[in-house]
């Protein structure tokens, strides 16, 4: 006999067994999508201000960062005296080069390299401490 075919075996224990294990597993499923539905929140709501924080930062410093190569690129100054170079704006820089090879191009090119390479030199090494035992 199963549980629907009488209304005096619907209160066996073995009906209300079946009835327990159903709404346990119930319980169990819905704490568990509540707690996930709560979790997620949380989760999303901090990790969604530490991303406008950040990005806030990567603003700022990337504004920094435009301001400063803007007034480098526009503005003369020296960057290394010893060498003898000096920084100068690239509309300059352009137009001098323009007029050097359009006078002497192979002459322009050599000199353009041997900047470089007096620019790039690696500074000269520095001297060894003497032994404490000498």
């Amino acid at each position: 006999m199963s549980c629907q075919e009488s209304q005096d075996a619907c209160c066996s224990p073995a009906c209300r067994t079946k009835a327990a294990y159903f709404f346990g597993a119930l319980v169990v499923i819905l704490l568990g999508v509540g707690i996930n539905a709560m979790l997620k929140s949380y989760t999303e709501t901090g990790a969604q201000a530490a991303r406008e924080a950040r990005a806030k930062e990567r603003a700022k410093a990337q504004a920094e960062i435009r301001q400063t190569t803007a007034q480098e690129l526009g503005t003369a100054a020296v960057l290394d005296k010893a060498k003898g170079i000096h920084r100068i704006p690239v509309t300059a820089a352009m137009e001098l080069t323009l007029k050097e090879y359009q006078a002497n191009a192979a002459a322009s090119r050599t000199a353009f390299v041997a900047r470089v390479e007096k620019f790039t030199a690696p500074p000269p090494k520095a001297p060894e401490k003497p032994s404490a035992f000498e």
